[in-house]
């Protein structure tokens, strides 16, 4: 449970806390579009929020199809005046309930279905390592159709009555948890996930990644967690990533598709529990960055279009597991084999000479990444020490 996602995951206070908030009703809508930006797989979009007082501000949020919680950074918090509430500690952070802020999309008030919101009261202006300071689970979007545009890198919300292209419409299940549920082919067996575009990459279970493995020695799989698989969690250097040598979503035949282990338990039971369906894990934006998929949550129905991306997912890096610093940054909690003159808990402090601290992770695995064979010099701080390793970028698969 506890390396679900690391810091946000959709357990404990933010998806079970029962508090009551503001539903801000707001005009009938109607069809808005808005960029959608692409940050390792997850997609982000920009929102305007208007406090009980009145003040309004902008923000720069992802969308979490897996989120329980409306996350709102310190400084947001501050910037719109809200007043947070009696503090409570959840996955290693301070989160606070607060009123939950009026928001719009483009020009389109938002009705928000039973939305809950709290303040990281200990992350001041970003989330997780990110540029964004909110996080909005797609569950507060329960009254309306959306439509994730991978491929054109666009994000659509509109009323159910309105006419959109749907595409292929695909086995789904929304329940009271408004967390939506699919099933794929592997191996030749069927299975429920969480469709999650807040997760970067697909996790599963390790119970079955270790069976897959078992049966089809010919997927590749390494130890560890590198690029979009790697959440920041110190977890992350015991897992496992898999090519998946092939996945059947409905018509839609998937080839290669990593896959990252997750603890057994934290998908069959307790997650299962949350979305009223057996699941073994979460579809990420490794998968569904090809395709544009149109979520019509009233209806409880999903439909996809397939339209592969020509963005580049990184897996061509150094392979170094990274984690939170004590003192904020990165530091190394983990490292393939290849990669020498690296232990964990060396702080990284600059790739090719450039300052990694305060950038956000993708910015990192972005310098980290390139072509097969080339070199990255890694600034490294150990035991207060400073020191220089020149490292090989390879191929995660």
């Amino acid at each position: 449970m506890r390396n679900l996602r690391a810091g946000w995951n959709k357990l404990g206070v933010l998806g079970c806390l029962g508090l009551s908030t503001h539903a801000w009703a707001q005009n009938p809508p109607h069809i808005v579009t808005v960029p959608m930006k692409l940050e390792l797989g997850r997609p982000y979009i920009d929102v305007t929020l208007t406090g009980a007082g009145g003040k309004t501000v902008h923000a720069h949020a992802w969308i979490d199809t897996g989120g329980g919680a409306i996350l709102l950074s310190a400084g947001l918090a501050r910037r719109l005046d809200l007043n947070p509430g009696k503090t409570t500690r959840e996955e290693g952070h301070v989160l606070a309930p607060v009123d939950v802020p009026a928001m719009r999309i483009g020009d389109m008030p938002i009705r928000l279905a039973q939305a809950r919101a709290f303040v990281v009261t200990d992350e001041p202006n970003e989330l997780n390592n990110t540029d964004a300071d909110m996080a909005l689970p797609g569950s507060m979007l329960r009254n309306d159709t959306v439509v994730f545009n991978y491929p054109a890198s666009t994000f659509t919300i509109t009323n159910p009555e309105q006419s959109l292209p749907k595409g292929t419409e695909v086995k789904a299940y929304i329940g009271k948890s408004g967390m939506p549920v699919v099933w794929l082919t592997v191996a030749g067996q069927t299975h429920g996930f969480l469709l999650d575009t807040g997760g970067q990459f697909c996790m599963i279970s390790s119970a079955n990644l270790i069976d897959w493995m078992k049966h089809k020695p010919n997927w590749l799989h390494v130890n560890g967690a590198y690029g979009p698989a790697n959440m920041l969690s110190p977890g992350d250097s015991k897992q496992e990533m898999l090519q998946i040598g092939e996945m059947d979503w409905g018509p839609f035949q998937i080839k290669n598709v990593g896959a990252v282990s997750r603890p057994v338990g934290a998908y069959e039971k307790w997650m299962s529990g949350m979305v009223d369906k057996p699941i073994i894990g979460s579809i990420g934006g490794n998968v569904l960055r090809d395709f544009r998929v149109t979520i019509d949550y009233p209806a409880g129905k999903i439909y996809l279009q397939r339209q592969p991306s020509e963005q580049s997912l990184t897996l061509d890096m150094v392979n170094i597991t990274l984690g939170k610093a004590p003192q904020g940054g990165y530091e190394i909690v983990g490292a393939a084999s290849s990669v020498q003159g690296v232990l964990p808990g060396d702080r990284l402090t600059k790739i090719d000479g450039q300052q990694v601290s305060a950038l956000p992770y993708y910015r990192v695995a972005e310098l980290l990444s390139g072509k097969p064979g080339e070199t990255r010099t890694l600034a490294l701080i150990r035991e207060g020490k400073p020191l220089t390793v020149a490292a090989t970028v390879r191929s995660v698969f």
